[in-house]
């Protein structure tokens, strides 16, 4: 039996087309609380009620921190993250870094998009050190002359998703790279019924180049979850060839003498401004209590 590609989930219902078919009208399927609740990129199997009998196992899960520290989870099977920043409005780089955090603890590549990259490039962070931390950076542009081949070529096959704070130019990058899109939002529209459900979360969209791109709503703030420093450290690969090197098993590469992370930052082999995410988000997990 052909599996099934949830373009979005709907509190105890969703959406979904056929694997080898994206461009069918997507049907409306019901979750059972016994299999979970599927989410946006998720490939399942359906009965011949339109239920979902099975979730196929994921490749990863992202998500975000509630207000209370608990893990909700947003998409599922990423293969990028797409953290889009633009010289204008100027870009917080603590949610760059969280962004870029919660990617590699998530088992996802992520990639940082530099948008209307036609009003220049500022040398500073966080569009600066981004290359030292082996982080691949995308410059677009999406007004004449438009530029987003590297991009589209990157976006071949995958399920990825676009995030980043409100009025970087998410919207003009979907209308981009998704030339049907009013098509697809009206069939998503139609098969929910006009006025019987919101949508505010991600959806799930089918690119030409038979990838799949999920949109999310632009945010000014990001949170993760509450966890161990253990787990907050696989957010910061960078840190992995200074590992095991401070003075303590358990230091918390905060005010530890002898700590090899900090060490590094005084020498200029590991940049200041990963430094101060980690400092902020180690603060952030204090807060939460630390899982």
């Amino acid at each position: 039996m052909d599996s099934w590609r949830i373009l979005t989930a709907l509190g105890n219902h969703g959406l979904a087309v056929p694997e080898p078919s994206p461009s069918d009208v997507p049907i409306e399927i019901r979750f059972r609380r016994s299999i979970g609740r599927p989410l946006p990129g998720d490939r399942v199997m359906l009965d011949r009620e339109s239920g979902v009998t099975g979730i196929l196992p994921r490749d990863s899960l992202f998500g975000r921190g509630t207000a209370n520290g608990r893990f909700q989870p947003m998409a599922a099977n990423l293969t990028h993250l797409l953290i889009v920043i633009a010289p204008e409005p100027a870009p917080s780089v603590d949610l760059v870094h969280r962004y870029i955090a919660a990617a590699c603890m998530q088992n996802i590549k992520p990639v940082v998009i530099v948008n209307k990259a036609d009003l220049g490039v500022p040398d500073r962070p966080p569009f600066t050190h981004l290359h030292d931390l082996e982080i691949d950076v995308l410059h677009t542009c999406c007004t004449p002359p438009m530029d987003l081949d590297g991009l589209k070529t990157m976006l071949h096959g995958g399920v990825h998703l676009l995030a980043g704070q409100s009025g970087v130019g998410k919207s003009s990058l979907t209308n981009a790279l998704l030339p049907d899109l009013a098509l697809q939002t009206n069939r998503l529209s139609r098969s929910t019924g006009k006025g019987r459900h919101t949508t505010t979360g991600a959806r799930l969209y089918h690119l030409p180049d038979n990838g799949w791109l999920i949109d999310t709503p632009g945010v000014w703030e990001y949170g993760l979850w509450r966890m161990t420093t253990t787990e907050l450290e696989q957010g910061f690969p960078e840190f992995r060839p200074f590992r095991g090197q401070c003075r303590f098993r358990d230091c918390s590469h905060c005010h530890e003498p002898a700590c090899a992370i900090r060490d590094a930052v005084g020498t200029g082999k590991l940049p200041d401004c990963r430094y101060q995410a980690w400092l902020n988000l180690l603060a952030e997990q204090r807060r939460l209590g630390l899982g």
